[in-house]
This record gives C-alpha cells, sequence and structure tokens, in this order.
C-alpha cells in the first residue's frame, strides 16, 4: 500500500531538508540542481493539490540555507531570495504570460545575463565605503563574511561617486574554471579536500575562519543586483552600468529586449559558446528591467516574480558505480571506465563515465557500489570527479592483462600509465583506424564504430593502409550493408586520398601532434618528404613546435614500420601536399595573434583563417610574443594574461579596420 498524501509530503520534506543542509551549510552537495528541482517539484505540486497540509516550514517556503554559527550574523536590510527554475521554453513562456497579465502589458523590457555558478554574497557600503559583506544564508540573515572577501577581485573597496548613506550591491563569488583546476593541483599535493567544481570551491573557501586561507584562493565577483539605497537608476541595466563604473566586474553575456523569442533564441545559441566562457555558467537569468515593474509583480515567500532562471541540463549528477571496465585505446594506454546507474546529464543519458588512471582511481578512493558525482560539459567525455558516499566493497585494481588481447600488461617507471604493447591487439587496432577516419583525420564518411568493429574483428582491417584494399565483397558481406551503403563508404574512402597533407599527420596518430600542430608542420614543409627529412633541431625552429613534439615526429618518421606504412599509402595515391594558404594581404607580416570571446557573424576558426590569409601567425595562447589580442564579447582568461603581460588587446572592430587597411 502506498503511502499517503501527508506522508509523501513529510518525506519530501525531510529528504530536500537534508539535501539544502548539504548544499548550502556544509557546500558538498550529493545532488545535481536538476536533480534536487525534481524532488522540489514533486513537493510543490503535492502541496498544491493538497493545501490542507501546507506549511510556512516546507522547503517551497523559504529559502534553502542557514546562517553558520561560525560567523556573526547578518541581518539582511532587504531578503536575499532564490529564483525560480525552469529548464524548458514553455516554463518561461508560462512566466512571461503571469508578468504580462499583471502588468496589464504583454510588451514590456527584459534583461538576459549568464547565471554565475558562484555563492551569493551581498556587499554594503556606507557613504562609499565597503564596511560589510554577508553571505544568503537563510535569505533574512547571513554570515559575516568581510574578512574573507576583502582579497576577492571585483571588489572595489570604495565607489567613487556613490550615494550618501547605505547602499546594498548584491553579486555572486566565483572561480573561474583554469583556476580550479590550479587550486585542485595544489589541494592534491597537499593531501587536502578536492573540489568537485566552482561553486563548491567559492563557497568552502568563504567558510575558513582563517581569512589567509581565503586570500591565497583566486576568487572572483560578479555583481548582478541591487538591494538598497539611494540611486538614480531607474532600471536593472542602468543600475548594472552604474556598478561596473564603479569598478564592479559584471557579467559579459547580456541581452536586453521585449522579445521573448528572442532570449529562447539566445539560450539555444548561447548553449554552443558557454564552454568557452572563462567561467561556469549553469544558465541564464530573466529579469524585468524597470524597477518600477519589479515592484508591481512583487514576489512570493521565496522568489521575485520579476525573474526567473532559464537554466541548461546539469551537467553534473550523482549516480551509482556499477562496476568497472578496462579499455585500451589506440596507443595501448588501459582506462578505469566507471560503468554507472545510467542518469541524464546536460541532456544525455550517460551510462559509462572516465576514471582517466589508476592514481586518479586511488586519489577518489573510489570502489564499486560506491555513489558518485559524474561531470559533463559540452562534448567532453564524462568523468566521475568525486565520491559522495562510500558504499561499496569491491577495491579496484589494476590488470595484469589486458582486457582486449590477453598480453600483460606493463607500466613504465615514473609513468601513470598501464600499457598493452600488443601492436596487433584489436582494441588498439579500432582505436587507431576510427582516429584514421574521424571527422577532424580523413573524414570518411561511414566508418562508424559498429562497422570498424566488424572489419576489425573480421580480419578485413589490421592496419590504416587496409581500409583501401576494402571492396564491394566485403562491404556486402557485413551487417546492415548493401550496395548502396557500400558505394557510398568506397566513394568516402576514395575521397580521403585527396585530403591536404595537415588532415594525414593528424591521422597518423603521432604523440603530441593533433589537429593544430599538425596544420602547423603541413605549412612549414609543404610536402610529407621534406617532413620526413628533418631533423629535431630543424623542427624545434618553427614556432609553437617545442622539443617534446619535434622528438616525437622525428622518432615516428625514422621507425621503420611507419615509413614501411607511409610508402604503402604513397603507392595507394594519398596526397602528401600541403597547399599553399591564400594571402589577402601581408598587413599582418610577423605578427602573432591571439583571438578570445565570441566572435559576432564568424567563429573564431574562421577569424584566425582570415588573420592568416592576411600574412599573421595564429596561436592558441598568449605569451610575450603575442603582438596583439582580439578580445570579443565575454573573453576569459586569454585576455587577462594579455592585460598582465602588457600585450596591446584590440576589439573585433579595430581588427577587420586593421586588416582593411
Amino acid at each position: 500500500m502506498g503511502a499517503s498524501p501527508a506522508e509523501e509530503i513529510a518525506r519530501l520534506r525531510k529528504e530536500i531538508e537534508f539535501h539544502n543542509h548539504r548544499y548550502y551549510d556544509l557546500d558538498d552537495p550529493i545532488l545535481s540542481d536538476t536533480q534536487y528541482d525534481e524532488l522540489y517539484q514533486q513537493l510543490k505540486a503535492l502541496e498544491t493539490q493538497y493545501p490542507q497540509f501546507a506549511s510556512a516550514d516546507s522547503p517551497t517556503q523559504k529559502v534553502g540555507g542557514h546562517a553558520s554559527a561560525t560567523f556573526a550574523p547578518v541581518m539582511h536590510g532587504v531578503p536575499m531570495m532564490s529564483l525560480d527554475n525552469s529548464y524548458n521554453a514553455e516554463d518561461v513562456q508560462a512566466w512571461h504570460e503571469r508578468c504580462a497579465k499583471l502588468l496589464g502589458s504583454d510588451s514590456f523590457e527584459m534583461v538576459l545575463e549568464a547565471k554565475i555558478d558562484g555563492v551569493s554574497c551581498s556587499l554594503t557600503y556606507v557613504d562609499g565605503v565597503l564596511t560589510t559583506a554577508a553571505s544568503r544564508g537563510d535569505g533574512k540573515t547571513g554570515e559575516d563574511i568581510t574578512a574573507n572577501v576583502l582579497h576577492v577581485h571585483g571588489i572595489p573597496h570604495r565607489l567613487s561617486s556613490a550615494p550618501a548613506g547605505v547602499l546594498e550591491v548584491r553579486g555572486e563569488i566565483y572561480l573561474n574554471k583554469a583556476d580550479l583546476a590550479a587550486l585542485n593541483e595544489k589541494q592534491a599535493a597537499r593531501n587536502q579536500i578536492i573540489f568537485a567544481n566552482t561553486r563548491n570551491a567559492a563557497a568552502g573557501s568563504l567558510r575558513q575562519k582563517d581569512p589567509a586561507i581565503a586570500a591565497e584562493r583566486p576568487l572572483r565577483f560578479f555583481a548582478h543586483s541591487f538591494g538598497r539605497g539611494d540611486i538614480q537608476a531607474g532600471s536593472f541595466s542602468a543600475f548594472i552600468d552604474t556598478c561596473r563604473q564603479w569598478g564592479f566586474d559584471v557579467s559579459p553575456v547580456r541581452l536586453q529586449t521585449t522579445s521573448l523569442t528572442e532570449i529562447i533564441k539566445f539560450y539555444h545559441d548561447f548553449d554552443n559558446k558557454r564552454h568557452d566562457l572563462a567561467f561556469d555558467t549553469d544558465g541564464l537569468v530573466i529579469k524585468v528591467n524597470s524597477f518600477t515593474q519589479q515592484s508591481i509583480l512583487g514576489s512570493t515567500a521565496k522568489s521575485p516574480r520579476w525573474a526567473i532562471a532559464f537554466k541548461y541540463p546539469a551537467e553534473q549528477v550523482t549516480t551509482t558505480v556499477n562496476n568497472v571496465l578496462f579499455s585500451v585505446g589506440r596507443s595501448g594506454i588501459v582506462t578505469p571506465v566507471a560503468q554507472v546507474q545510467p542518469v541524464s546529464c546536460a541532456g544525455v543519458v550517460i551510462s559509462n563515465a572516465t576514471l582517466h588512471n589508476f592514481d586518479e582511481v586511488k586519489r577518489l578512493g573510489i570502489r564499486v557500489g560506491d555513489k558518485v558525482i559524474i561531470e559533463r560539459a559540452g562534448e567532453v567525455i564524462p568523468k566521475v570527479v568525486k565520491v559522495v558516499e562510500h558504499l561499496g566493497q569491491q577495491d579496484i585494481l589494476p590488470p595484469t592483462q589486458c582486457p582486449s588481447c590477453g598480453r600483460p600488461v606493463y607500466k613504465a617507471e615514473g609513468e601513470v600509465g598501464y600499457y598493452c604493447v600488443n601492436p596487433s591487439c584489436p582494441a588498439q587496432i579500432k582505436g587507431r583506424i576510427l582516429h584514421y577516419a574521424s571527422r577532424g583525420a580523413m573524414d570518411i564518411e561511414g566508418m562508424g564504430d559498429a562497422v570498424v568493429d566488424e572489419l576489425v574483428e573480421r580480419q578485413f582491417v589490421t592496419h590504416i593502409t587496409d581500409l583501401y584494399e576494402l571492396n564491394f565483397f566485403h562491404l556486402l558481406s557485413l551487417e546492415n550493408f548493401k550496395e548502396k551503403k557500400s558505394q557510398n563508404l568506397l566513394d568516402g574512402l576514395e575521397a580521403s586520398k585527396k585530403r591536404p597533407l595537415s588532415r594525414l599527420l593528424f591521422a597518423l596518430g603521432i604523440a603530441f601532434v593533433g589537429a593544430k600542430t599538425a596544420e602547423v608542420l603541413a605549412d612549414h614543409f609543404h610536402h610529407l618528404d621534406n617532413l620526413m627529412k628533418a631533423t629535431p633541431e630543424e623542427l624545434q625552429l618553427i614556432p609553437d613546435i617545442g622539443a617534446a613534439v619535434s622528438q616525437s615526429v622525428y622518432d615516428f618518421f625514422h621507425d621503420p614500420t611507419a615509413r614501411e606504412q607511409i610508402e604503402q599509402l604513397r603507392k595507394i595515391g594519398l596526397n602528401f601536399t600541403q597547399p599553399e594558404k591564400q594571402v589577402s594581404s601581408r598587413v599582418l607580416e610577423g605578427k602573432t595573434v591571439v583571438f578570445t570571446g565570441e566572435m559576432e557573424g564568424m567563429t573564431r576558426t574562421e577569424a584566425e583563417q582570415l588573420a592568416r590569409q592576411h600574412g599573421a601567425k595564429t596561436s592558441g595562447s598568449v605569451s610575450a610574443k603575442t603582438s596583439f589580442v582580439v578580445a570579443a564579447k565575454a573573453a576569459g582568461s586569454k585576455l587577462k594574461k594579455a592585460q598582465e603581460l602588457g600585450v596591446p588587446v584590440l576589439s573585433p572592430d579595430e581588427f577587420f579596420e586593421m586588416i582593411k587597411g
């Protein structure tokens, strides 16, 4: 017999309060926002259906945190509320309709900003001087964290031209993604806690009793809300512009519009760009712009009616490790892969997540049966980032034999990886073929995982050169292959012979040679024979080619097996040349250019190609040798590095004017 509505409401309230405590008070959540929101919506729906069980103490009626006894309490002059969340356009449409009904018009201005994944903070200034910094706490009472925010980047201690009296500015304290990685390296070296994400790192830093610990961590602040005070601004956008003039950092991602259609389009377009930002963002925040209209709309007990969070599917979720398998890559390295209870993450159902290597397994202390957090950002392979509950008994130990071919597995002294050194290992052959045929390499359409598996298992293909020996009889014997599909694959193989040298170099799988390095080498040598004759010293003279890359390239082309493979590809008729780059002008001759941020009307790759057409070299990193940086909207860490090094920074418009000249 199922639970009664009252029992289910009580159960959900207890479970949500537990997760509120983990998230707000311990800074150690074990559920993703999406999983938490599912529980929250279940409770909200039941309370709506059975209003007789409503309670002011319900989590749906209050902000989730509590004021910690570790820090002095601070009463908020105006409550710090939490936003309602939405994950689809229908919810946002419903919010817009509610606003329109209360305002008496469906034409009102809205502002859209990136939702920073950090920790809410309220800053109080008296006569322009910072006096108090407080956490959100339970929304009414927060914690005095002033000592811990004095060194946070983006928080001015004094505001010029600020109004007299009390002024409260609210925002988010966070870490950049690169800074989190560097911090976690230090934490690991000290055998201290590893932070699962930038929000946890920021929260953990602000709760330090010793302000010196928080001061050494690269915390940052974005202003995003008005608390109270006598200001002249009549709208949110005007207030944010004033914050920027006072010296606050504000979100570089903003859209001001009256069109809900434009907002929804921006939401979908931004999903493909947000991973290039320096900071983590889990969605967008939509606000009614006018402060007068905000007052008309008011708020519920917990959330403002004039704002809503338009979030993306969770990139971190909690699940259980059911098993650990060992995957063998094209280089022979053995990677532990966690088979997890299938769960939706970033819009995709995840059933496998990488554990990287066995040192990482040891650091995590992970066992089969543990509850873990997995992460998937953009197109990145899902990975296990943290164990949230140790429930398993079975330790994960490195294999002694290759799971693919059964040969012994070796670990070189001083290296992290375990290797299968059998070059005929089926898993390695499959990996090499898939890489060779991939879109960024030889781009052989129709050569997917299932096809490669069958080709290798039937021993039709053992080397990349065997691909070009395939015929109709081979392909028609494969599962689901008929004449048209067979012909398409054969056409794809024929077309691959004409790919430029840069694609071939990348496809060969030379250690340390990615797509960009392959292009640099191909542009420099123009023909494969020229590259094969180069010494390590000659290779190092090429900009962006270091000692490790040059030695790897030299060793590859002086390996007898590789040279034999090259000669076979020559006989097959593959293109060994790189076409001369079209040069529109020499206006950027001798310049090294770095692009950062979101270019309007073109991708970053297209912008780099345009710069090269005018004689420039492009690079993916900023150094003292960089001639200038082109910083577009939402520029990240490269812009900061340029400013630190004194490298000139141009806007996209200035760059376009330069090449026109």
